[in-house]
């Protein structure tokens, strides 16, 4: 029997306010014991797991999140720009410098590593060392929403574009078992629209038509993770702020979703005989 102790890497997916499930999921493995060795994350996965690694804690992680308002959001994307994106991101990067103090990624207590997409080559591009505040925003750059940040040379905007869930990256981080996290798994079929209960307009077309190209992409990545997640969100009318602010429940869908693994988890990281 092998004495080696498993080491356990973390996948988080792309996928705006539903990044609040990440906290549940995180919030289960604390919860029985499971260290996390290594986390990527894409787009919110890298602001839930950037966070994360560098607290260490979910709870600290669940107090920041508790305490941000409608309006902290607001104020902290209000820097608007004419040039390659309605905003330009500078006052983002320095909301996260309220909880981040000028981290980097190498100091990190948990291994981290950001997807990000250089849009002039359409690869994906890991960072992994430098200012992680800066490196989250890389992550999060919703084209035409938030300007591209350059590092290196590279033009590099929402890591979600090329990798929604980064799985293989945390393997060769030296994960031997991966937990990969989906945040658009259960949005379609759209039962809340079929029901009539969610008006569709032009706006929701574009953006459901994203999504299903998003899922496709997630999907595959799964495919290489040992548990996949594909927590069951309650799909709602977006809005690109507010529902981070007042779905805070969500939390809650990824808890479930972790624990209904937990079995599995367990006996993946048992010793081999």
């Amino acid at each position: 029997m092998s004495g080696n102790v498993k080491k356990v890497g973390l996948a988080l997916g792309s996928g705006g306010w539903r990044g609040l499930a990440h906290i549940g999921v995180i919030k289960v493995l604390e919860k029985n014991g499971i260290s996390i060795d290594y986390i990527t994350g894409s787009s919110v996965g890298a602001l839930i797991g950037g966070l994360y690694a560098y607290y260490g804690s979910v709870d600290e992680l669940e107090k920041i999140v508790e305490n941000i308002r409608y309006r902290d959001m607001i104020n902290a994307l209000s820097d608007p720009r004419a040039e390659l994106g309605l905003l330009k991101g500078n006052k983002f990067v320095a909301f996260l410098e309220g909880y981040l103090k000028g981290a980097k990624i190498e100091d990190l207590k948990i291994p981290f590593k950001a997807a990000t997409t250089d849009i002039l080559t359409g690869e994906t591009v890991y960072l992994e060392k430098g200012n992680l505040a800066t490196a989250i925003r890389a992550s999060i750059s919703i084209p035409l929403v938030l300007a591209p940040v350059e590092i290196e040379g590279r033009k590099l905007v929402d890591g979600g574009n090329s990798t929604p869930v980064p799985t293989e990256e945390v393997r060769r981080m030296g994960a031997d078992v991966v937990i990969g996290v989906n945040l658009y798994g259960n949005i379609f079929p759209l039962t809340a629209a079929m029901e009539g209960q969610m008006k569709l307009n032009a706006r929701e077309i574009f953006r459901l038509s994203y999504q299903m190209l998003l899922n496709q992409m997630a999907r595959e990545n799964l495919e290489h993770a040992d548990i996949a997640l594909n927590p069951k969100i309650p799909e709602r009318s977006f809005n690109l702020f507010k529902n981070f602010v007042k779905e805070k429940g969500t939390v809650l869908v990824g808890e479930e979703a972790m624990a209904g693994e937990m079995g599995r988890l367990r006996g993946l990281l048992s010793p081999q005989v």
